[in-house]
């Protein structure tokens, strides 16, 4: 029987044991605090522009959930190629002016981004 190898790294350039890899995945979350009462406005708003985040280059995966004790609280859950392309992506929020935009209107506090390495996935 052949042994089935699957490219699960960042690129074809990074090879099936990602031995060739110069980048490493990040997991991002940032928590937001939405202004109380605009909480189902800003889902409704941030799921218009999330496609465009999710097919942005080096997004593997993005989900974000509302707190069930404190509804203003959102957490995102995202996973990038490296945090230089998340780095790339935020930037081209803010030029659009997105992210300004968002901020006044529904944020309640700065936005609090928190970073980590991937060390496993399952």
């Amino acid at each position: 029987m052949q042994k089935i190898r699957l490219n699960r790294h960042h690129s074809e350039n990074c090879g099936t044991d990602g031995s060739d890899c110069k980048e490493e995945a990040i997991i991002v979350n940032l928590q937001l605090k939405i202004k109380s009462g605009l909480e189902d406005e800003f889902i409704t708003e941030a799921n218009k522009i999330l496609p465009d985040t999710r097919s942005y280059n080096g997004c593997q995966i993005l989900y974000f959930g509302q707190n069930q004790k404190n509804q203003s609280n959102l957490d995102f859950f995202s996973k990038w190629d490296s945090k230089e392309h998340y780095d790339k992506y935020i930037q081209w929020r803010v030029e659009s002016g997105v992210m300004e935009e968002m901020a006044n209107k529904y944020f309640d506090e700065e936005p609090v981004w928190r970073f980590f390495d991937l060390k496993s996935e399952f």
